[in-house]
């Protein structure tokens, strides 16, 4: 069996750390669609790595990063190459969804 994937972001309420539990309480004969309704980090998405996934959440701009990361990783890649590990910019960045020209960045620049 390959190596199981493991979330590509934390989010609170993450499910990693419950992972065995939840697994223990799926079908044994498994099943043919996963349905993620709050994938928020994706613990058991990734650990399932089912072949036939539907995944949502209400978090639009969580669903607009797992959208990039399917359509345009390597441009997403790019553009984190770009930040710094530097604090001032760090919350600059936090900040630039409640700036007036949030509406102006792209998708891949949201998403990084």
């Amino acid at each position: 069996m390959a190596d199981k994937l493991i979330p590509i972001l934390k989010w609170v309420g993450g499910k990693t750390q419950l992972l065995d539990e939840i697994v223990k309480r799926l079908p044994k004969e498994g099943f043919n669609r996963y349905f993620e309704p709050f994938i928020g980090g994706g613990a058991l998405l990734f650990y399932l790595s089912p072949e036939n996934a539907v995944i949502n959440d209400f978090n639009t701009e969580l669903i607009n990063y797992y959208n990039v990361v399917k359509r345009a990783p390597k441009t997403l890649i790019i553009e984190l190459k770009k930040h710094k590990n530097e604090e001032v910019y760090f919350y600059d960045q936090r900040d630039l969804d409640r700036s007036v020209n949030y509406a102006e960045l792209t998708d891949i620049q949201r998403a990084s």
